[in-house]
């Protein structure tokens, strides 16, 4: 086997010297993936790729300064490499690392999973029934309508209704992926893993007085959850529809602005981002531990304290892991408590480093609910934009800013669809007075509130 070929090849390498290999990671992965293009509801491609290979890490220790050391370099080995060319790649890899001098840590040894894993539905269907269901939740929408538009209620709910203009999925693509893992390390841990990653990415269109217009969205999942695939498909369908009739949009000042669906979720990762080993050591974040990280500059009253937990596993979301990059395992960790930071998570080298409990590096994130609900949100006047043309909110400062393609202007009696303008802000400033939403998504990489509202955002007319 590869996995045997490689870790004699690490032995021999470090056995010759004259640099010794301290510690190795080596991750081994197969990818079987299948791939359909479709315009409009027609497929135009249908295609198989199989691929794999291994990721070695290598550790090369030494001394600077009195102070014991230790660097790393990664190379891919694939299946196809000869013994040579495997020996001759590690020789690369451990010059590379001699090189690095970080502080030292160690890797982590055998230790079980915390957490068990969610099985996925895809397991017990075939290759093609995979994909149909898939195709089919995501077309249901559109299928339902009959071609015409769902129309949005005054309750911000999605039905069929009589409108002139007809939405349709312009194109669509999918990409569905059996991920199987393995990994192995000089301190003895090991695991086997798989993993069903499925991405779609789509663009809806409906004609308009000035030509067609087009929105675009995407979606990951684990799951051929039918409800979850529609509702992606369904939402920008009925908002391409509002987006054909909307007006330019006027000059508004003092009114709250609703954040929704992905941008929502950017919210709440600046705190989870801002709360890793990784951003506290390298100081690109200001949180610390035991103070109240939603206090904004003015150290202001928090308007509605936020829980925030590390997740492993979310049902759902192919991102879910029982271990860490490092192969340490993961189990829930609260994160904040009512604004204040509770517990840093992150890579185990920088827990070291800054003299912090090892709790690992996790891909996913919750956040509690909040009090109101969407609709009591939407019931005063404000703005909620629901597409941009690039959201761009900036991880270590919290400045948030982009060009509006699609909102909803409330002003107190109707909700009228606007375009063009823009929004700006900073988190940091507006932290202290945000709310958000009782209802909660599952996102891209968290299971978070569907809506935050925060006051004080500049916005900017056409």
């Amino acid at each position: 086997m590869m996995k045997d070929i490689i870790v004699a090849a690490i032995g021999k390498v470090s056995a010759e010297g004259p640099i010794r290999v301290a510690d190795w990671r080596l991750v081994g992965k197969t990818v079987s993936r299948r791939e359909q293009y479709f315009v409009a509801e027609k497929s135009e491609q249908l295609r198989s790729v199989e691929e794999g290979g291994f990721a070695l890490t290598v550790y090369v220790d030494g001394e600077a300064e009195g102070k014991r050391t230790r660097g790393e370099a990664t190379v891919t080995i694939q299946p196809t490499h000869a013994a040579a060319e495997v020996e001759e790649k590690i020789r690369q890899a451990v010059f590379a690392a001699s090189k690095s001098k970080s502080p030292w840590y160690d890797l982590p040894g055998p230790a079980p999973a915390r957490v068990a894993l969610p099985a996925s539905g895809f397991e017990s269907l075939d290759g093609i029934a995979r994909l149909e269901a898939v195709k089919n939740a995501l077309y249901a929408p559109e299928a339902a309508a009959g071609g015409v538009a769902p129309a949005r209620g005054a309750s911000g709910t999605w039905a069929p209704g009589a409108t002139a203009t007809r939405p349709r999925v312009n194109s669509l693509e999918i990409f569905l992926s059996r991920e199987d893992k393995t990994f192995l390390n000089s301190k003895g841990q090991a695991y086997d893993g798989r993993t069903w990653r499925g991405y779609s990415e789509f663009v809806v269109d409906a004609p308009s007085a000035g030509g067609p217009v087009e929105l675009f969205d995407d979606i990951e999942f684990s799951e051929p959850d039918a409800a979850r695939l529609s509702a992606a498909t369904g939402a920008r369908l009925a908002q391409v529809a509002d987006r054909a009739v909307a007006i330019p949009m006027p000059s508004l000042k003092d009114i709250p602005v609703i954040l929704s669906g992905k941008e929502a979720e950017e919210v709440f990762a600046w705190f989870a981002g801002n709360a890793t080993t990784t951003a506290v050591f390298t100081k690109s974040s200001t949180f610390a531990l035991g103070e109240n990280v939603q206090r904004g500059e003015k150290d202001e009253a928090v308007a509605e304290p936020i829980d925030l937990w590390a997740e492993p596993a979310l049902a759902g979301l192919p991102a879910s892991a029982a271990f860490d990059v490092d192969g340490f395992p993961l189990e829930r960790t609260p994160v904040i408590q009512g604004g204040v930071l509770v517990n840093l998570v992150g890579l185990i080298r920088y827990a070291d480093w800054l003299g912090q409990a090892r709790r690992g590096a996790f891909p996913l994130f919750s956040v509690s609910p909040g009090a109101a609900s969407v609709e009591a949100m939407r019931a005063a006047p404000h703005l909620e934009p629901v597409m941009f043309s690039d959201f761009r909110l900036d991880g270590i400062t919290g400045d948030f800013g982009a060009e509006i393609r699609l909102a909803y202007w409330f002003d107190g009696k109707k909700r009228v669809p606007v375009t063009g303008g823009s929004i700006s802000g900073s988190l940091s400033e507006l932290r202290a007075s945000m709310r958000r939403s009782s209802e909660r998504w599952l996102a891209t990489r968290s299971l978070c509130p569907v809506a935050v509202q925060l006051h004080g955002v500049s916005i900017t007319g056409t």
